[in-house]
């Protein structure tokens, strides 16, 4: 809204029923999505080839700005994902494609992808206007893609725009937080977790608990009693050590005030905690050990400033680069002759 001033926004979404208006559309293909007796993941699949609904089509021709929200959803490394992506996202991104001129996707991790897949993405990522990644990783394997901009999350663009007060760490609590997450190719993962569990000195808060990332029985399984959401934790008065798997909790701890060590297992973890400033604060989650964390904390808990002034130096260049998005956002939806702006967010 900084961007773009007054807008009516309609939102296009792989699992509307999740939200509740009418704002929320459902994401479905041209023809089979109007027989309750296809499934719905099978009539997503179809518009990679049969296209979106009418009135999707219309909405995004009427729009003056087509914008993507997504996280880590374009990607094609092997077959599953690839399908998955095909269904949920290559779709959408045909659509904004075909109107590039007035599209832009916000930062989010691209690949990785194979082959053919690869080809077909990077054809339709060139005609979009902007596509914003948030790590260096999705940047390299799409250097051949003009429209390609690295951009840090949106979670980092946040905290860059708080202002911490001084010396807020001197009330730092002693008892730290733990986020988990089932993970694929664990390696010792659960063996790090299981450790952190014996050592009965974490409280265990659940970041997810919809859909595919149900991260409560987990939680309920290494923890003890009925665990608190991380809205609930981070809205304690006095903030301690966080120590989380998903990356939004990570972040969302920062923004609060609670300094965070992240356990990453995907390359978008390891571009925002560069782009703030605290590459010694992120461990990968799948060989982590409770020593190693353990260190972690004892530093920030011996000199919190310390972490926190890292932050603070960071800053002015993450609100430089807000800055730019936003001067692309509004230009591009300033090229339409329309005085009211329109914008389209697909997720």
């Amino acid at each position: 809204m900084r961007a773009l001033g007054s807008a009516d926004f309609r939102v296009i979404a792989s699992e509307a029923s999740a939200f509740a208006g009418a704002d929320y559309i459902q994401w479905r293909d041209r023809l089979l999505g109007k027989s309750a007796r296809i499934p719905r993941r099978a009539a997503m699949l179809a518009t990679g080839f049969l296209g979106p609904s009418n009135e999707i089509r219309e909405l995004a021709e009427q729009a003056d700005l087509i914008v993507a929200v997504g996280g880590g959803y374009l990607r094609g490394g092997s077959i599953g994902p690839a399908i998955k992506s095909w269904g949920a996202h290559y779709g959408q991104l045909k659509l904004a494609a075909r109107y590039g001129h007035k599209a832009i996707y916000l930062s989010q991790s691209i690949g990785p992808f194979r082959g053919v897949y690869k080809r077909a993405v990077a054809r339709q990522l060139a005609k979009v206007h902007t596509v914003c990644v948030r790590d260096d990783r999705s940047l390299t394997e799409f250097s051949n893609v003009a429209s390609v901009l690295r951009m840090p999350d949106l979670a980092v663009l946040e905290l860059a725009r708080q202002h911490r007060q001084t010396g807020a760490s001197a009330r730092l609590m002693e008892d730290p937080i733990i986020v988990a997450r089932e993970l694929p190719r664990p390696r010792t993962y659960y063996d790090f977790l299981n450790d952190a569990s014996d050592s009965k000195r974490f409280e265990w808060a659940l970041q997810s608990t919809g859909g595919g990332n149900d991260d409560l029985p987990l939680t309920q399984r290494l923890g003890t009693g009925t665990p608190r959401p991380m809205a609930e934790v981070l809205a304690d008065a006095s903030p301690r050590i966080v120590v989380s798997t998903r990356l939004h909790g990570a972040l969302s701890s920062l923004i609060a005030g609670f300094p965070a060590i992240h356990l990453s297992y995907e390359r978008k973890g390891w571009g925002a905690y560069e782009d703030i400033g605290l590459d010694e604060f992120v461990l990968n989650a799948r060989d982590a050990t409770l020593p190693q964390v353990e260190a972690l904390m004892k530093r920030i808990h011996e000199d919190p400033e310390a972490f926190w002034s890292v932050i603070e130096t960071k800053k002015a260049e993450v609100r430089l680069k807000e800055n730019r998005l936003l001067d692309i956002i509004s230009s591009i939806a300033n090229g339409s002759p329309r005085s009211a702006t329109r914008s389209l967010e697909a997720s």
